[in-house]
């Protein structure tokens, strides 16, 4: 298996943050939803090429990469929090496709309702060639499309969120922390550790503990 493209996140100051207790985390986006992690646990940000497919795994478990010679499991953190699979590019559409009808199909034996995603899929830039743009461009330019994946160390194992697309990174106030709001989703409060208000939108702490629990409810 081909090695994965390594991709370098931008870091940015949030007006309100700063000071001696400010924490920094790594940003990115499930369907709308804003999350962050702590950048301290953040070990690669990548885009994801291949992830060959582990026999028998829970739907959670997207596969498993090569990264540097380790193999490092993957984890779908859509699915993890109750929302349908995508493809990660043009090319796992298909096998996308095929999951999904999967998970329909068993929902219908059981006789419970299949609940389908309609987030709206990202869009190319269609003012922009690739041959206009250099090497770094055309990563920028893959990121509109392409879902990206973020690998973090978990009592010393590697793990790889596989997430819609990453942020910056950002450094906020342990002050403006605040515990989970009644109107987010039961099931993601399972994976929440608290929020934070940012200018017009929401982040969610993501607690990768529990995210890496698979005793924990899903």
């Amino acid at each position: 298996m081909t090695g994965q493209a390594l991709v370098a996140a931008d870091s940015t100051e949030i007006d309100g943050a700063g000071g001696n207790d400010a924490i920094e985390f790594v940003t990115f986006n499930i369907a709308g939803q804003l999350f962050g992690i702590p950048v301290l646990i953040v070990q690669d940000i990548l885009l994801p090429e291949s992830i060959a497919s582990i026999p028998l795994a829970p739907p959670e478990v997207r596969g498993s990469i090569n990264l540097r010679g380790r193999i490092v499991t993957v984890i779908d953190v859509r699915v993890r929090l109750g929302l349908n699979r995508r493809a990660i590019n043009a090319k796992d559409e298909s096998r996308v496709e095929a999951a999904n009808k999967k998970d329909r199909d068993s929902a219908a034996e059981r006789g419970e309702e299949y609940v389908e995603n309609k987030s709206e899929k990202p869009q190319p830039d269609n003012d922009t060639t690739v041959t206009e743009i250099s090497a770094v461009e055309e990563v920028k330019s893959k990121k509109q499309n392409h879902m990206m994946a973020v690998t973090v160390e978990h009592h010393n194992e590697l793990y790889t969120l596989l997430v819609d697309s990453v942020g910056d990174v950002i450094a906020l106030s342990k002050e403006n922390y605040e515990g989970n709001p009644s109107t987010l989703d039961p099931l993601w409060r399972e994976f929440a550790g608290g929020v934070y208000r940012l200018e017009g939108k929401l982040m969610v702490v993501l607690d990768v503990e529990r995210l890496l629990d698979f005793r924990a409810k899903i």
